[in-house]
């Protein structure tokens, strides 16, 4: 498979790609639209309850109104028609109700004796007492008022009137026009609230869904996404007969990075891994981000070729350096290869045995990527039986420290020794460092560990000065993982301090692996421990990162040859030819030299003769404790 026919034609591609996926879902977009359709029918009832309230209520204050002026109207033909009761001039009393006609509103008006006999009246002329039925409907049809004539508090007869409600209607009418060109203006500005509020909840929700599924810092998927679209691939993948590959990958010195640099270039790291990893993985390929630096690129229809093709493609994408806020960091990656349904057949199965995988590849070495075979189980329950048995090593007393001689080649006089660490479990015996420190390291245990090293080795070597051994040179091991994050710089000093112990006897060994990265930051921490006057030593030099730029940066004192250039010289010309140029860079610059894994006299006698003039290894002594 060609690297050209797997990137993207732009970073884009994946945008798109990410915001096809994020799009709502049609249930829950038809769930908005009947939550629509309700909140509108809910506004317009609420504004029709009130309008018809602010109907009722003015209707009743007019009738109110309209009944106090014809009680008023009332009240005087009443005091004119009393007496003409009583007189029986029923003519009067016809001509005293004909005053009605001066108001239009009055319908008729009639007198009533006690018994109920009818008196006089007055009609108005073409009217008709009964109302339209409209006006009944709605309850401005005609309104009847009546009441008692008295006379010296005697009632003497009833008038009783009847009245159109016109005028009333009229007014209402206006009223009602008013009140429903407000509802329906209040229904139009509700209406333009409730959709603009719409929109607002509809970008909270598609924003929730986006946080729910997608990283926040680099925009890809994240654990939960991650997790769904896995089924639903391997759910296609068993249904058509195919096969999936999932690489779960983590970024190689990251850790080291975020803890000198900080969280800020860490979080700028991680978005740049993403835009990288954006041009190389295909546009049918799902690349999440489960957190921190854990990556994974789930690979529809690819067997074991295809995948360990793209694992490549990533890898050397990730080799480079990345421009970071003026800082050129170098990272890499390792890669954990499971194949479906080989390795596993769910999601959890799956990322196990990739998980399992990817601690294979950083275990031969990292920059690189492993499949997954059964015998990575047992590795891995051994790894949790590991980590858990070393948090309680230290509080148990399991851990101690050994010494290996450092002599002079020429002489063999001993001048210093190396401090190693063993751990003697009780229930997993004898534990090699090679196992137990990338535990420490990857845990973060590494800086408890590297603590009780430095006090140790204070602590024996004060007592070898106590015993007049006044030329030794001890040297500690440092872990890349421990050097970073200026706490080694107090460690030391308090290690020193807890001893009394003079720097000058103190060497800190350090890995070319903690060159890398942030390598100002690697300076200013190698300056103070230089100024501590501790001697500072670049461990196993020849196999790692180091250049002759960073050596003549650094404060270095000494330079210690791995022991895979030492073993077969003579007799390799290779090795001789390796060991004899960094004798000789060393010589010019002015750094000691130490060989490691000396085994034979002729070695011995070469390395010394070619200047080297220090050495340790079985020749001169195993480690051991100190008693």
């Amino acid at each position: 498979m060609k690297f050209a026919s797997m990137a993207h034609d732009s970073g884009l591609t994946l945008i798109h790609r990410i915001a096809r996926m994020s799009q709502t879902p049609k249930p829950l977009a038809d769930h908005r639209r009947g939550w629509d359709r309700l909140n509108w029918l809910s506004t317009a009832l609420a504004l029709g309850i009130a309008t018809l309230l602010l109907i009722s209520s003015e209707t009743t204050t007019l009738r109110e109104d309209f009944q106090h002026r014809l009680a008023t109207q009332a009240s005087l033909v009443a005091a004119n028609s009393a007496a003409a009761v009583v007189f029986q001039d029923a003519l009067s009393a016809r001509d005293n109700l004909a005053a009605f006609r001066h108001s239009p509103e009055i319908l008729s008006a009639r007198i009533f004796l006690p018994g109920g006999t009818l008196f006089a009246d007055y009609h108005k002329g073409g009217a008709n007492e009964e109302s339209p039925p409209w006006a009944r409907l709605l309850g401005l049809d005609r309104i009847e008022y009546q009441r008692p004539l008295r006379l010296e508090n005697m009632t003497v007869a009833e008038i009783r009137l009847v009245a159109d409600l016109e005028p009333l209607r009229a007014r209402m009418l206006g009223f009602i026009a008013v009140v429903l060109g407000a509802a329906l203006f209040g229904l139009f500005i509700a209406q333009a609230l409730m959709a603009r509020l719409r929109r607002a909840m509809r970008r909270a929700e598609d924003d929730m869904v986006r946080m729910a599924h997608y990283d926040t810092l680099t925009g890809l998927p994240n654990r939960a996404f991650f997790e769904i679209h896995t089924e639903q691939v391997l759910a296609r993948a068993a249904a058509a007969g195919q096969r999936a590959a999932l690489l779960f990958f983590d970024l190689d010195n990251f850790k080291v990075v975020n803890d000198s640099l900080g969280h800020p270039i860490g979080d700028q790291l991680l978005k740049a891994v993403a835009a990288q990893l954006g041009q190389v993985v295909r546009q049918s390929d799902n690349l999440s981000r489960l957190g921190g630096d854990e990556f994974t690129l789930l690979i529809e229809g690819a067997d074991q070729h295809q995948a360990s093709a793209i694992a490549e493609h990533v890898i050397q994408a990730l080799h480079q350096p990345f421009p970071i806020d003026g800082h050129e960091l170098s990272i890499g990656a390792s890669i954990g290869i499971a194949l479906y349904p080989d390795d596993g057949d769910s999601v959890d199965k799956l990322l196990r045995s990739a998980d399992s995988a990817l601690y294979a590849a950083k275990a031969a070495g990292k920059h690189t990527w492993r499949f997954f075979s059964a015998a990575m189980d047992e590795q891995a329950q051994h790894r949790l039986v590991l980590e858990a048995g070393l948090h309680r090593a230290l509080d148990r007393g399991e851990l101690r420290m050994v010494y290996q001689p450092i002599v002079d080649l020429g002489s063999g006089h001993l001048i210093g020794y190396e401090a190693l660490m063993r751990w003697n479990s009780p229930e997993l015996g004898e534990v090699l460092p090679a196992q137990f420190i990338p535990v420490a390291e990857e845990t973060g245990l590494i800086h408890a560990l590297g603590d009780f090293a430095l006090r140790s080795a204070c602590a024996q070597t004060r007592c070898w000065l106590d015993e007049g051994r006044t030329e030794l040179v001890v040297s500690v091991n440092v872990s890349a993982r421990q050097f970073y994050g200026r706490g080694l710089v107090e460690s030391v000093r308090q290690a020193l301090a807890a001893a009394n112990l003079p720097p000058s006897h103190l060497d800190l060994e350090i890995t070319e692996t903690a060159l890398m990265g942030a390598e100002q930051e690697v300076v200013d921490i190698l300056n103070d421990l230089h100024a501590l006057g501790v001697s500072l030593s670049l461990d196993d030099f020849g196999i790692g990162y180091a250049s002759l730029s960073q050596l003549k940066r650094l404060p270095i004192h000494k330079l210690k040859i791995d022991r895979n250039f030492v073993m077969d010289i003579p007799q390799d010309s290779d090795d001789v030819a390796i060991t004899t140029a960094i004798v000789g860079m060393a010589e010019a610059l002015g750094l000691s030299v130490v060989a490691e894994g000396v085994e034979t006299r002729e070695q011995q006698a070469f390395l010394a003769a070619l200047g080297c003039h220090r050495g340790q290894g079985y020749l001169f002594g195993k480690p051991e404790p100190a008693e």
